[in-house]
């Protein structure tokens, strides 16, 4: 592992690079998509997604940015689909009336 501050060749487990003193972090083991949270955010709770942004993205922005996409995508498609249906509702309606 490197630090990324100055460079230099550091021990996986080190918290502090003994060249410069920069405080480093392993972010690879923390910082993974929580699959509970993005399934959740897609299905059911697309808050959720957006608010573990906010809480995640300062210490987990790959997980943050994750949660964030799922709930967006979620809003997205709840979107189309109620366009949809508001769409097929006029058509019927419409269909309806002619046969009258």
């Amino acid at each position: 592992m490197f630090c990324p501050h100055c460079s230099e060749e550091i021990a996986a487990q080190a918290e502090i690079c003994p060249k410069c003193g920069v405080r480093v972090h392993n972010t690879y083991q923390e910082d993974q998509p929580n699959i509970a949270i993005n399934i959740l955010s897609f299905c059911c709770i697309p808050l959720l997604g957006i608010i573990m942004y906010f809480v995640w993205k300062d210490g987990k922005p790959k997980a943050a940015k994750s949660a964030l996409i799922w709930a967006l995508i979620s809003v997205g498609v709840s979107v189309v689909l109620w366009v949809l249906l508001l769409i097929l509702g006029f058509v019927a309606g419409a269909i309806e009336e002619y046969n009258y």
